[in-house]
């Protein structure tokens, strides 16, 4: 038993250091389920990692770059992820609930089902990106550049999109009920099936609503919720 005991506890002791390894950040490391919650990872070159599962809760990724990640299911809930490159990278239900986004590249991402509820998204770029049945409600995303991305059954409902550049973008299904796409550019964007009940789409170019499930409301003041008001609100144009 004793002899046992004492085997058992060097195993331990040897595997413990591994562990702890498994877990470092770096360019294709299999960080999966790791616990990096409140982790300083500014400027960290985690491309190709896979991240699946992770918890980097409130973890400060400014500037890092997760090119071609896999962080499918990863906690990011009130993360920086200020100018963060998730180019290709994949978030397929992730949680970024919260989290600052200002400025971030997701280009060619996909982000299918994920939850960017109480995200900050202004100025993003997310050409090209797969955000299918993503939870986008009520996000800020003032100037967001979405080119041909993919946004069927996403829920934007009370989204803030003024001055979006979305030509091409598929929006079929999606829930945009009053939703704000002043200024914005829809050149080739699909409605089909929408839900734009209430939503402003004062000074955008390039709308087509004949597909729409349900078109645009009228506003009754629509200075209210113009793009100058968006833009010299400073409460959220910072």
């Amino acid at each position: 038993m004793i002899k046992s005991a004492l085997l058992a506890s060097v195993f331990v002791w040897l595997a413990a250091p591994a562990v702890a390894q498994s877990c470092k950040p770096a360019p294709g490391a299999d960080l999966a389920n790791c616990n990096l919650a409140g982790a300083a990872l500014e400027a960290a070159d985690l491309r190709n990692a896979r991240l699946d599962g992770a918890d980097l809760r409130e973890a400060n990724l400014k500037w890092a770059n997760l090119t071609g990640a896999s962080l499918k299911g990863a906690n990011l809930a009130k993360a920086d992820l200020f100018h963060t490159i998730f180019d290709r990278a994949d978030l397929a239900g992730a949680n970024l609930t919260n989290t600052y986004l200002f400025g971030a590249n997701l280009i060619g991402t996909s982000a299918v089902g994920a939850d960017f509820t109480g995200a900050y998204l202004k100025d993003i770029l997310m050409e090209g990106a797969d955000l299918s049945r993503a939870n986008l409600e009520g996000v800020y995303m003032l100037r967001a550049v979405m080119n041909g991305g993919k946004l069927v059954e996403a829920r934007l409902a009370g989204a803030q999109m003024v001055g979006a550049d979305a030509e091409g973008a598929d929006f079929t299904r999606a829930d945009m009920k009053k939703a704000l796409l002043s200024g914005a550019t829809l050149h080739g964007a699909k409605l089909d099936g929408a839900d734009l009940a209430g939503a402003d789409f004062a000074n955008a170019v390039g709308a087509d609503y004949t597909r729409a499930l349900t078109p645009p409301g009228s506003e009754k003041t629509p200075e209210d919720r113009s793009f100058n008001r968006m833009l010299l609100d400073p409460a959220q144009s910072r």
